[in-house]
């Protein structure tokens, strides 16, 4: 059973999950409410074609440091030292999810050096979220736990009542007829338990108006046509911030956790990008 280890950077000690030993270094951030080993079956399917890959607990979810900033530029911030500690003489190939894909645009337009190629799931550009969202009342209405988050410790004692059944009620909103394992869930919780009230305090730190800057790495973005947190047209418009290779893609009969609903065309699809920009290719 994989467990979580320490990786020490400029930034402060981050939780990390470690799988293969040798190729290409595939860096992994999850979103909410979710940690890291969100990436197991991912990372132990790169492992075995070739990859190193390490997933990343964000600041705020421990065993990950839990002082400090949590705003958006400080989580910027953060990924650049992971990457720096992970591989300090090269880029690597970025896998991210929700909040952590959406703190990929800006890692990625402030230090293109360091990416090699994304595969982005369910977090669009947060200059296109807030620019979108107005167009979709449905989204506001999907949007409406980031207003209850707002109500301080009130909203922390909420969600973390009754074993997190908020959470609960989240993973069945946000991806209608999937069965998240419950295996996961429980560790999940366990992360939440042990790091509130900063993954809920995370939404009133701010910072999300994010500079449209271009991004050169080529990046492949995903989305569930059945995501009931982020619409798929959230999206819409941010192709014009890449100069290298973009590519969307709207998988049908999916949520808002493309990774774990659909694992197989999820590895596949990771794997084939990175082979499609400098990493192993494999049959596999």
């Amino acid at each position: 059973m994989t467990e979580f280890t320490q990786l020490a950077t400029t930034r402060g000690g981050f939780a990390v999950r470690r799988f293969g030993h040798e190729g290409p270094q595939v860096v992994c951030l999850h979103g909410f409410p979710d940690d890291a080993s969100t990436y197991d079956d991912l990372a132990r399917h790169l492992a075995s074609t070739g990859h190193r890959v390490t997933a990343v607990n964000l600041r705020g979810y421990a065993p990950s440091t839990l002082d400090g900033p949590l705003g958006l530029d400080a989580l910027v911030a953060d990924l650049l030292a992971v990457l720096d500690a992970l591989s300090p003489d090269g880029p690597v190939h970025f896998v991210g999810h929700d909040y952590g894909a959406q703190v990929a645009y800006p890692a990625m337009a402030r230090a293109p050096h360091r990416f090699a190629s994304a595969t982005l799931f369910a977090g669009a550009h947060p200059a296109y979220v807030r620019r979108n969202a107005r167009r979709f009342p449905r989204q506001l209405w999907a949007s409406r736990y980031i207003v209850f988050f707002q109500f301080g410790s009130y909203a922390d004692r909420r969600v973390a009542r009754n074993d997190f059944a908020y959470v609960d009620r989240l993973w069945r909103r946000w991806a209608p007829g999937f069965t998240p394992p419950p295996a996961h869930l429980d560790q999940v919780k366990r992360t939440l338990a042990a790091s509130m009230p900063a993954p809920v305090a995370m939404y009133r730190a701010g910072g999300f108006a994010v500079p449209e800057d271009p991004i050169a790495a080529p990046t492949l973005y995903v989305t569930g046509a059945d995501d009931g947190c982020a619409l798929p047209q959230l999206a819409d418009g941010q192709e014009n911030l890449f100069t290298g290779e973009y590519r969307a893609e709207v998988w049908a009969h999916t949520g808002h956790f493309p990774h774990l609903e659909q694992p197989e065309r999820a590895a596949i699809a990771v794997r084939e990008w990175i082979g499609r920009h400098g990493g192993p290719v494999t049959d596999r």
